[in-house]
């Protein structure tokens, strides 16, 4: 069971590291080059900021215990 745990704390780890990228680099490609100089930031810097932005989620994610999905624990409720 604990390895069942574990797989799916990793895996939610690794899609959200991926939403969280995603997003990253959607908003940032979506501001001008002005903009982004505004930043300090050029279009090449886009992807590894947004590596960088879903390494430091997950740091603060994994410092927060983690819950049971509720398939696991039992306590599925219906509406």
């Amino acid at each position: 069971m604990l390895a069942l745990q574990t797989l799916w704390v990793a895996l939610r780890s690794f899609f959200a590291g991926a939403v969280m990228r995603r997003r990253v680099v959607d908003e940032l490609a979506s501001l001008s080059d002005r903009e982004l100089s505004d930043m300090g930031v050029s279009r090449s810097d886009i992807r590894r900021l947004a590596r960088e932005a879903a390494e430091e989620a997950g740091a603060r994610s994994a410092k927060r215990p983690a819950g049971r999905p509720a398939a696991l624990s039992g306590s599925v409720r219906t509406a």
